[in-house]
């Protein structure tokens, strides 16, 4: 049986609470991502930084000081005042339906993989059982 650790990425770019949302604004960007984990220097992980809670105070401060200070504030403002900390966390072993499931059911961008101290060890998007089916399907 497939398991997320067949699907999951792990070569992971993340980021600390300290970093700030334009250090996030431009790995998202840089890497075409969607997903940012926020981890501390163990990489346990603490939250998660996604295109969608980054809109989110990107419109809140645009509507509280103008379009012409958003760079400045985001500079400003850290990622652990904007996380999101409820997370939803699988194991490797974890099978691919159950993750797939978990995904469709909670409409999640991504499931975080974690081991038993919570340290993170991969991430699997929506993106990846995408991939997954297209390579399943017969071609033409």
């Amino acid at each position: 049986m497939k398991q997320v650790a067949d699907i999951m990425v792990s070569n992971l770019l993340t980021l600390s609470p300290e970093s700030n949302l334009k250090q996030a604004e431009q790995l998202m960007a840089e890497r075409q991502i969607r997903h940012i984990p926020v981890t501390d220097a163990q990489q346990r992980l603490l939250g998660l930084i996604t295109q969608k809670e980054f809109l989110g105070e990107a419109f809140r401060i645009t509507d509280k000081f103008g379009a012409h200070q958003l760079a400045t504030y985001l500079a400003k403002s850290d990622l652990a005042s904007c996380m999101k900390t409820t997370l939803t966390t699988v194991k490797a072993d974890t099978s691919l339906r159950e993750a797939g499931e978990m995904l469709h059911s909670m409409k999640q961008g991504c499931l975080l993989v974690v081991d038993d101290d919570q340290h993170l060890i991969g991430i699997v998007t929506s993106q990846d059982f995408l991939k997954l089916a297209l390579d399943l399907l017969p071609h033409g």
